[in-house]
């Protein structure tokens, strides 16, 4: 039976993590660009060209910009040597460098729906001469927060034209929205539908105020490298990765709030062995293939289950070693059914770690602080008998309003010091010194007549502060 994609057909293809998508659509689709080559004219002095507006015949919409780059690099590599020209556009990034690559011709552009709207609007882009359209991760992109920009982009691009979605997750919910984006389509599914890569899956029931200990004692009793720790929100992110740094492990950091080129460097340190630990949110969950992730940490439960599907498949990507674990609080009980739900029980309960020593405490126990001031003693002075510690107050802030206490030199100061501030306001005096004899500059003589200022009722916050009785400037 021949490829249904070198055939021109709209196709619906799942397969699990690692399987070889990228190359299972972009090799059909380099035979298909090779064969239709776009027609050549004859310029000044005889030279044929194309138009470079004209070249560009396929296009591959991807959900995040690492992913993006994934693709057009392995698209690329599968192409290098012939005559065809990729390239990925993507956001937070220069635009500058992608509008040049684009003006100077492309037969196939990797990109995210946001950038690629935007070089639509302002006249960079064309997808007048686009033939194929590839959605991959279509799971992702048919939901209701891409849907809108995927119809808008395909309304752009004339008919007849070939759709294909690529994905190694699809609900039942969302089935009917991806079919609803092609004609007629092939489809193929390799494996069971929705199934992990990895069969190497544990749990751990666990508060969420302990999970940062349990990570710990994952990763320093067993000397873990090469982990994946997927968090729910960039906060929380950046929470764990200085956690884990305070304990003198190194990690990189990844999310959507970093600029591109700190989440490349971050990919790249990780990728290279110059971090131990990436830890990340969902942005880093699909697709992508980091060969030294072996183990994958679920430190919260994927509000979506799909996504746990895509995150524990980045451990072993392709092949190799694979492990997981996933935290779950009480409070995540429902969306971890939710999981075992779409993938079925594929996790087994995992043994108990003792993490009580990687807890962070404020201070030192009672019992603690009393043996540490018993063993402090000269030589040769036997222990005094054992007393209980007793700790002085604890120090207590300040309430607002409340008036420092002074000793009688430093009320003698302030005291002359605001006899000063009044000499200087009723114009006795040009002296530009305090009582303690530090020369005052003239700003500080200005913040300090503002501080003594009184208020009323014409003041009003960020109109700055103005003397009792002045009139509005």
């Amino acid at each position: 039976m021949r490829d249904p994609i070198l055939l021109g057909k709209d196709v619906l293809a799942l397969a699990p993590t690692g399987s070889g998508k990228t190359l299972g659509f972009g090799v059909p689709m380099i035979v298909n660009l090779l064969k239709n080559a776009p027609k050549a004219k004859r310029g000044p002095g005889g030279a044929r060209y194309v138009e470079p507006c004209e070249r560009l015949r396929a296009v591959v919409i991807s959900p995040t910009r690492e992913l993006a780059q994934q693709v057009a690099s392995d698209i690329a590599a599968v192409a290098k040597g012939g005559v065809l020209r990729i390239a990925s556009v993507y956001g937070k990034s220069p635009t500058a460098p992608q509008r040049a690559e684009i003006r100077a011709g492309l037969d196939l552009i990797v990109g995210t729906p946001g950038r690629l709207r935007e070089f639509l609007d302002d006249g960079t882009l064309t997808f007048a001469n686009v033939q194929t359209v590839v959605i991959d991760e279509a799971d992702r992109m048919a939901d209701m927060g891409f849907l809108p920009q995927i119809e808008q982009l395909l309304s752009t691009i004339p008919s007849p034209r070939q759709v294909i979605c690529m994905s190694a997750t699809l609900p039942t919910t969302i089935e009917a929205r991806v079919r609803s984006l092609l004609r007629d389509p092939v489809v193929a599914e390799v494996g069971s539908r929705n199934a992990p890569a990895s069969r190497a899956n544990k749990h751990f029931n666990v508060a969420d105020d302990d999970k940062v200990a349990l990570l710990l004692a994952l990763l320093r009793d067993n000397h873990r490298k090469g982990v994946a720790v997927y968090v729910r929100t960039r906060r929380r992110a950046g929470w764990v990765a200085q956690a884990l740094r305070r304990n003198e492990i190194t990690v990189s950091l990844l999310h959507g709030d970093r600029s591109q080129r700190s989440r490349n460097e971050a990919l790249a340190a990780f990728a290279e062995g110059n971090a131990d630990v990436l830890v990340a949110t969902d942005v880093a969950a699909r697709g992508l293939h980091i060969p030294r992730i072996k183990t994958v940490v679920n430190y919260d439960v994927p509000l979506m289950p799909e996504d746990f599907v895509h995150r524990i498949g980045r451990a072993g990507h392709g092949g190799g070693m694979a492990e997981s674990f996933t935290f779950v609080d009480v409070l995540e009980h429902g969306a971890w059914a939710r999981v075992n739900e779409l993938v079925g029980a594929v996790s087994q309960p995992a043994a108990a770690l003792d993490f009580e020593k990687f807890k962070r405490r404020i201070e030192p126990s009672l019992e603690e602080r009393t043996a540490a001031q018993l063993a402090w003693r000269p030589a040769g002075v036997d222990a005094p008998a054992a007393k209980p510690f007793v700790s002085k107050k604890p120090f207590e802030k300040r309430k607002p309003g409340a008036t420092k206490k002074l000793s009688p030199k430093g009320r003698a100061k302030a005291k002359g010091e605001k006899k000063l501030l009044l000499a200087l306001e009723r114009g006795k005096t040009k002296k530009l010194f305090s009582v303690s004899g530090k020369l005052l500059t003239t700003r500080e003589i200005r913040k300090k007549r503002e501080r003594s200022a009184p208020l009323n009722r014409e003041n009003r916050p960020g109109g700055g502060i103005r003397r009792s009785g002045s009139s509005a400037p």
